[in-house]
């Protein structure tokens, strides 16, 4: 009886996530576990632009690189956190700083050579989405007008009883709201009657 090969799917991806669950790979990047197993190869267990060995990474891991926008998407290969933030610049949607600048010809570099094999025209259309993206910088966002600070409320005075009735009305009107002050004179007209 001749043995069916199935497609990988989520029951057959398993080999490098924990156990009884599907690999990251495979989920979010539909890598299957040989081409993930491929690609580990490929990269030597080095970061593929600044080649820091996998051990001294700051997870301790390397992490799956790809590109997405403007009709495009492709897998490019394993980098460390540093040179994946580095991919992002490349992408522009982060401005290059001083920092990560030495790596820009490292970045496009390893674009060009990406794992999944892109076809001319995924390069073409990664290219014009490139091309035609502003990075982000927080110079590029609107200041939002800041409300001046709300004055603090003052202490209300007691009001003194001593002083006569002018006194007395002049206090009360400083603590009171038109609508109490209005209900006040209505009671006090309701009074004399």
């Amino acid at each position: 009886m001749p043995t069916t090969i199935s497609a990988p799917n989520r029951h057959t991806e398993k080999r490098h996530g924990t156990p009884g669950t599907t690999c990251v790979h495979y989920l979010n990047y539909d890598l299957t576990c040989d081409q993930y197993d491929d690609m580990r190869r490929r990269a030597q267990g080095c970061c593929e632009i600044c080649r820091t060995p996998e051990a001294e990474t700051t997870r301790g891991m390397l992490v799956v690189d790809h590109f997405h926008g403007g009709g495009a998407w492709f897998v490019r290969g394993l980098l460390c956190d540093r040179c994946n933030s580095v991919m992002s610049r490349h992408d522009r949607n982060v401005v290059w700083g001083p920092a990560s600048l030495p790596f820009r010809e490292a970045a496009a570099e390893y674009h060009r050579n990406a794992y999944g094999k892109p076809s001319p025209e995924e390069f073409q259309k990664a290219a014009n989405h490139i091309a035609t993206r502003k990075p982000f910088n927080i110079r590029n966002v609107p200041r939002q007008p800041v409300p001046p600070p709300a004055k603090p409320r003052r202490k209300p005075r007691p009001v003194r009883t001593d002083r006569g009735v002018k006194h007395l009305a002049q206090g009360l009107l400083r603590q009171l709201s038109p609508i109490q002050v209005d209900d006040l004179v209505a009671r006090l007209q309701e009074g004399e009657r």
